[in-house]
């Protein structure tokens, strides 16, 4: 599993922008006295470990099941050994990381932020490397043709149920 992974710039940027939404989205929700209920939910995240101690984590959308959709926390600032070896003392094993979820009163994800990844607190990671990202990898049907996907961040990566 200790593949390397290319390292990518604008993923901060990204990673940054996303934070921002969720804090405006949960804000604007607070605002309108819409409920929010907070419920830790615990991903289990395949890793690797790439140059410079560069850590990517990721798994399959839990609330997607358009194929080639994935949920992914790239960990480009803190590229310490101590963490990059902590990562990889799982060895073949996923790496359980918990993340603060927002639901609204229609049990529909609103937010995500991270609040652990296995026993290292959030306090220890930078603020643009706690928001969980998703995506989808390219697929072609036998027809050539490019399949088109719906995605919502961070909802894809997490369950429907507040319960």
């Amino acid at each position: 599993m200790g593949k390397s992974a290319s390292r990518r710039p604008a993923e901060g940027v990204v990673a940054v922008a996303t934070l921002a939404i969720v804090v405006a989205v949960s804000y604007i929700a607070c605002a309108q006295g819409v409920a929010i209920n907070r419920k830790t939910v615990v991903l289990e995240l395949s890793w690797k470990r790439g140059d410079a101690n560069f850590i990517h984590l990721e798994s399959a959308c839990l609330n997607n099941s358009d194929s080639g959709c994935f949920c992914s926390n790239d960990f480009t600032l803190t590229r310490s050994k101590e963490f990059a070896d902590y990562i990889e003392s799982f060895g073949a094993k996923t790496v359980p990381v918990k993340y603060g979820v927002d639901y609204d009163p229609n049990h529909e994800v609103v937010g995500a932020v991270l609040e652990s990844v296995g026993d290292w607190p959030a306090e220890r990671f930078n603020v643009a490397e706690r928001s969980l990202g998703s995506g989808f990898r390219s697929q072609k049907q036998a027809t050539g043709t490019v399949v088109r996907h719906h995605g919502r961040n961070p909802a894809d990566c997490f369950p429907k149920s507040a319960n």
